[in-house]
């Protein structure tokens, strides 16, 4: 499985992001880091959770079943005191801590969590405090069965860690209202059993005799909870020897004699070590003390039996610790294995990431170098283009003033076209009087017609047309060249005419320049427009200007 998460992270980190261009390599980085750190994480914690996950498969507590496993729990406390289900709950609800429980199961589990800190732990006190919490559980939920066990616990916690007897009387009886209530009889017969050994200790003795004969009331005919309890003869036997009732001490010794026939083996010498100091004490009371050391030593002759037995129980349960710690051992040497696999896994695994982060800082200093680089060049760029910006600037001021020029140009052109004309007709009108006036008079002098013809060369029509000529191709440089290709065919009337158009006159504007009428002007540009090949929908003015 680790090769697998290792071809992954190959995969992931290596062939899938070469894929990148460079200019994305910012981008890539971030990835390529997320990416390695979410497989490093997986990876790391992988048999961790694989490990978990059949811990508790076979131990069949899951986050679906835990709540019925914890009733579960209890119950088999209740019947074996074994406190092993608890430290496998505990574990569980230690490694789901965010599970959000049930105030009946919280209560429950607080229960088993203060009978585990006082058996196996042995810490009593923090288990009668863990008893307070449960019980405030208990009576939100009216759980009338748990409050009893946890008055019963905590009545036994008192009388070990604080010697208060009274408050554990008190404790008891509230356990016996709610078992009545629950009718659980078995509960009962203990909780009375053990107000009976409480009233004892308290010294009273006639209360005492009252739980012990309730108690025996309640177990009745029951022959395998006699036998469970039958130091309760003996304490009543020696309930009686304090009160100076000897028959009735004798009466319940007698019963306890009966009992020792069906008692087992291992709780035979028990049973008769109580016997025999019952029997003591009874012939001390009535003055008869060699029976009571014969008795005594019979009472001590049982316990040493006792205690050998208990050696014996003791040394198998010794070597059943030893077996224990054994396979205890050969498990841990298997999981420090295991683990030493992890950790040369997760050191590699660090290794790489440390190889991965010093790269990265590599390429990203090799990125940032050349991100100033490319910095610097920006800053030139925009350097650059902000002259550019300024010399557009100046070059538009330039073509706004030649534009400017221009149209001053051609103003100052055609008012010397129009001053031309105007001197053309006023010498024409003056040939026309002229020639009126030779008509007229014959006798007219040869000096008159000298002057005539001095006009006529005045107004000669190519001399004015190339004055002309030469004036507008200063504004339009090519422009009769570019017409005269386009249509040859044009005569120096057209192109004089195709002037007029570039400098936007209208008909009549051009009727009255030349002396001619606006229909005249109009049929001209239509001549032209064919002779050029222009549709009629086509505009002659946009044609010419833009040549």
């Amino acid at each position: 499985m680790i090769i697998i998460n290792f071809v992954i992270i190959f995969y992931v980190f290596f062939i899938k992001n070469i894929i990148f261009k460079v200019k994305c390599f910012y981008i890539m980085t971030r990835r390529f880091t997320f990416k390695f750190i979410l497989s490093f994480l997986c990876l790391f914690f992988y048999d961790i959770n694989l490990f978990s996950f059949i811990q508790d498969k076979n131990g069949a507590i899951s986050v679906e079943n835990y709540q019925n496993k914890v009733i579960d729990i209890f119950n088999n406390f209740k019947e074996t005191e074994d406190t092993s289900d608890i430290e496998v709950l505990r574990k569980f609800l230690k490694k789901n801590n965010e599970l959000k429980l049930t105030d009946t199961i919280n209560s429950y589990i607080l229960y088993l969590n203060s009978v585990y800190e006082a058996i196996t732990l042995h810490r009593y006190k923090e288990a009668d405090k863990i008893l307070e919490e449960s019980y405030k559980l208990a009576v939100k939920t009216e759980n009338k069965l748990l409050q009893g066990y946890i008055f019963n616990d905590r009545a036994v916690l008192i009388n070990y860690i604080y010697k208060n007897y009274e408050k554990s009387d008190l404790l008891y009886r509230k356990a016996i209202e709610c078992f009545e209530k629950v009718n659980n009889k078995n509960k009962l017969i203990e909780i009375y059993y053990n107000l009976t050994v409480n009233s004892r200790e308290l010294q009273n003795y006639k209360k005492a005799l009252k739980y012990a004969e309730t108690c025996l009331n309640l177990i009745g005919d029951n022959e395998e909870l006699l036998i469970y309890y039958k130091r309760l003869y003996y304490l009543i036997a020696d309930t009686y020897i304090k009160l100076n009732k000897y028959k009735r001490a004798e009466y319940y010794i007698n019963i306890l004699e009966k009992k020792l026939q069906k008692s087992n083996h291992k709780n035979k010498e028990r049973t008769y070590a109580w016997y025999y100091e019952a029997k003591a004490n009874l012939n001390v009371s009535k003055g008869e003390n060699k029976l009571a050391v014969d008795d005594l030593k019979k009472a001590i002759l049982s316990r040493r039996k006792l205690s050998s037995f208990n050696i014996k129980s003791i040394e198998e349960s010794y070597k059943r610790e030893l077996d224990l710690e054994q396979k205890l051992r050969i498990e841990n040497k298997k999981t420090i294995k295991n683990q030493k696999k992890i950790l040369l896994v997760g050191l590699t695994a660090i290794v790489l990431l440390f190889m991965i982060i010093f790269l990265l800082i590599l390429f990203f200093k090799k990125n940032s170098r050349k991100n100033n680089q490319i910095t610097e060049l920006n800053k030139e760029l925009n350097s650059l283009i902000i002259d550019l910006k300024n010399n557009n600037i100046k070059l538009n001021k330039k073509n706004r003033e030649i534009e400017d020029l221009l149209k001053l140009n051609e103003k100052t052109l055609f008012s010397r076209v129009l001053k031309i004309s105007t001197y053309t007709d006023t010498i024409r009108k003056i040939s026309l009087e002229i020639d009126d006036y030779m008509n007229k008079n014959s006798s007219a002098s040869s000096y008159v017609m000298k002057i005539r013809n001095k006009l006529e060369l005045l107004i000669s029509e190519d001399e004015l047309w190339e004055d002309f000529k030469f004036q507008f191709e200063k504004i339009r440089p090519d422009f009769f060249d570019k017409v005269k290709k386009l249509a040859p065919d044009l005569s120096v009337n057209d192109l004089k005419h195709c002037t007029y158009i570039v400098s936007n006159l209208k008909s009549k504007e051009v009727a009255q320049l030349i002396n001619i009428s606006p229909r005249s002007v109009d049929t001209t540009r239509y001549r032209i427009k064919k002779k050029i090949g222009l549709n009629k929908d086509e505009s002659l003015y946009d044609f010419l200007t833009s040549l």
